[in-house]
């Protein structure tokens, strides 16, 4: 009977289920309604159709898997993008306050912030989206109904990210050790190059380490086409930028071996992460890791 869809539903959510129902009948809207996701077929009623949150447009139930499989690389997605951009914003934002205090007035510049907000939002939110779905999701947990967005492990990996990006910013500008490679004295326009140069790669290598949880980085990148072309293209302009910047970005060029010595000190945050990870699975059973992703 219609009404014993509609009870197998409310059953369910009384025992703090998530419910799931499908339908293609007049009768089935009641019970698609209800249901926390409900899933019409597209031979069904317009009313079925109406009522429920997916249309199965080819009437085969195995894309009910394929579409629980998109929708958790789409939430993984999401939560990849926000670990890179609060990685990064707090990073800029702690810079700007504390360089008041080390006597530096602009340590990024107004035309420097627009570009860094471009690959922070537009530019990185175009990478993350074409993650690929792999099978290996499938097999994880159910999310509770409660699953915050930023879970621990989340929080671990941007406050570590931001703090350590933090740290290498403010000793590029205040190390005289660091200074003495750069042409003039510390705070001239190509120490201030540097130092945007330095910051935007962080950004870019900290892409890496927030598009996986795996030991390897370079995991299922090749299935992330957008991926590599949005973060290549980044490193082109970047690099375009730092030598034809002029005043508009106040950037005036590097030497062959400023750049080398500014992208050695920002590639050090791959092995500091890969370094959290390892404590992180010593530390932990794997269904316990499991269960922070």
């Amino acid at each position: 009977m219609p009404s014993d869809k509609s009870r197998l539903v409310r059953l369910s959510q009384e025992m703090n289920l998530v419910a799931g129902m499908t339908g293609d009948g007049v009768n089935d809207a009641p019970a698609l309604k209800r249901a926390d996701v409900g899933f019409s077929l597209g031979s069904g009623t317009e009313v079925a159709k109406e009522a429920s949150d997916i249309v199965i447009l080819d009437d085969n139930f195995s894309s009910i898997v394929k579409a629980i499989l998109y929708g958790r690389t789409i939430f993984k997605s999401i939560r990849k993008f926000i670990v890179f951009q609060l990685s990064i914003n707090i990073c800029a934002m702690s810079i700007t306050l504390i360089s008041q205090f080390l006597g530096i007035e602009t340590p990024i510049t107004v035309t420097q912030m627009l570009w860094i907000n471009m690959v922070m939002d537009t530019l990185a939110g175009l990478a993350f989206a074409g993650e690929a779905p792999l099978p290996e999701y499938m097999e994880e947990l159910p999310k509770k109904k409660g699953e915050k967005i930023i879970n621990d492990y989340m929080e671990n990996q941007i406050v570590i990210s931001a703090v350590y990006t933090t740290f290498l910013c403010i000793l590029f500008l205040k190390f005289q050790g660091i200074g003495s490679r750069f042409r003039y004295s510390a705070g001239s326009e190509y120490m201030m190059t540097g130092f945007f140069a330095l910051f935007m790669f962080c950004a870019i290598f900290n892409s890496l380490n927030a598009r996986t949880q795996r030991i390897n980085i370079m995991s299922n990148i090749i299935k992330n086409k957008s991926f590599v072309t949005v973060m290549s293209l980044v490193c082109i302009i970047q690099i375009l930028i730092l030598y034809f910047g002029g005043r508009v970005f106040r950037t005036y060029g590097l030497t062959t071996g400023e750049l080398l010595t500014v992208l050695s000190i920002s590639f050090t945050v791959i092995p500091l992460d890969l370094m959290r990870k390892s404590f992180l699975r010593l530390c932990h059973t794997k269904e316990e890791v499991a269960k922070f992703l």
